[in-house]
């Protein structure tokens, strides 16, 4: 059994990559019902800064190509544009990966806590789809678990710890704007709702929402006391606006270039775009109109680079809380691989005394059903004593997988499939 992991991350590929691999949460159950048809237990995790698909196979040179054509199959995308930027995980690797992720020590913005939330909605996702076994149930609930740890018990999750807060440090180059300008916010799922808390701390009073739900606009901007438009005024609101903030998760371009040079026309201030949704929401084209600032999720590397430099120490504290709590699954994992041999290699022992308890019996018909019970009872307790060592043993993590592999040969049992933690 092996634990596969495949993905592109916005450090390796550019954004027009991951767009085109990125799934919508609408899109998400079919597809792990698409992956679940080909390997054991899966996971799907999209989000702007990552596409990432995990599963779990018996077989795993078979895995890594069985996740790689799905991937391409399912966004319509040949394996020539993504290979060169993708990275595979094995066991452990996958493990910590996911350790690590949920922690927020591999995002953009170190320690940020936004994935917890989006992991948490792959994992629900995942769960209906009948996508999860227990082998992912115990990796990713592992993982929030671990994740919590490391953000308590250091200051990793200190100060700006998100996408949206980079971007906010971003509209500090222009305070009139940020403080007295009119912002529009597209979209009202978790991410425009974070953007709107950030942007009212910073004291924006002028603040619209539009998103293509008319129902989820209203409620969000009566939990914050601010104003809603419906879709259709999109093109008029951002005509209005002086920044605009669009994190929604449409499959296509949601601000246009022709809205973009309406804004514009006639316009001395900056209008400044800042697109956080993957697939992007703002054509590419705009960023040449004059007094056009559009900043994408890569173009907010350079500040994210600099956070993480600032919290490198606790970031090391973080990454040994992680270390013990991956010790603590491989301890797990090693019991659950010795599971399948425990129980061939008492099947096969109850079996044999079994069959030699009815010739025995048959022989020997005077016996009391009281005498009948002694013997059977006899033998049981030989059969127990006999495996109690080899299984302790088996249960062992330290183990490792030769001495499973030992008893299935010494007692000729049949060769199930297995894969060691360690690889």
């Amino acid at each position: 059994m092996q634990i596969t992991l495949i993905g592109v991350h916005q450090r390796t590929t550019p954004v027009t990559v991951r767009e085109r691999l990125a799934f919508s949460l609408n899109e998400l159950p079919g597809a792990l019902l698409a992956l679940r048809q080909r390997v054991d237990e899966g996971i799907i995790l999209s989000t702007c800064n990552r596409v990432e698909v995990c599963a779990v196979t018996h077989d795993g040179v078979v895995g890594d190509e069985v996740l790689k054509t799905f991937l391409g199959e399912q966004r319509g995308v040949d394996r020539e544009v993504f290979a060169p930027s993708l990275y595979t995980y094995h066991n452990e690797a996958v493990v910590r990966h996911l350790y690590r992720l949920a922690a927020g020590l591999d995002s953009m913005v170190l320690g940020e806590d936004q994935i917890v939330g989006q992991i948490k909605e792959a994992l629900a996702i995942a769960h209906a789809a009948g996508a999860i076994g227990p082998v992912l149930h115990r990796v990713l609930h592992g993982a929030l678990a671990a994740g919590k740890r490391a953000r308590t018990q250091t200051g990793i999750a200190a100060g700006h710890v998100s996408v949206v807060s980079v971007a906010v440090d971003a509209m500090r180059q222009f305070p009139d704007l940020l403080k007295r300008g009119r912002v529009l916010v597209i979209g009202a799922g978790h991410m425009a709702e974070l953007a709107l808390k950030h942007l009212l701390a910073e004291g924006c009073r002028n603040i619209i929402i539009v998103n293509r739900t008319e129902a989820r606009a209203r409620a969000l901007a009566q939990r914050h006391g601010v104003a809603w438009r419906p879709w259709d005024d999109l093109s008029d609101v951002v005509a209005m606006s002086d920044i605009v903030v669009s994190c929604t998760s449409a499959p296509g371009i949601v601000v246009s270039r022709q809205m973009v040079e309406r804004a514009a026309a006639g316009r001395s201030a900056p209008l400044l775009l800042f697109d956080l949704a993957v697939p992007r929401d703002i054509e590419q084209r705009v960023a040449d109109i004059p007094h056009v600032h559009l900043q994408d999720v890569d173009a907010l590397e350079p500040i994210c680079t600099t956070n993480r430099a600032l919290r490198a120490a606790e970031a090391q504290r973080a990454e040994a809380i992680i270390d013990g709590e991956v010790a603590k699954f491989i301890e797990w994992w090693a019991v659950q691989q010795a599971v399948p041999t425990i129980r061939a290699l008492r099947e096969r022992a109850e079996s044999i005394r079994d069959a030699e308890i009815r010739r025995a019996l048959a022989r020997c018909p005077e016996l009391s059903p009281q005498q009948r019970e002694t013997v059977v009872a006899l033998s049981t307790a030989i059969i127990n004593k006999l495996l109690h060592e080899p299984i302790v043993a088996l249960r062992d993590p330290e183990a490792g997988s030769e001495l499973v592999t030992a008893v299935r040969r010494l007692f000729n049992i049949d060769d199930t499939p297995f894969h060691a933690l360690h690889r």
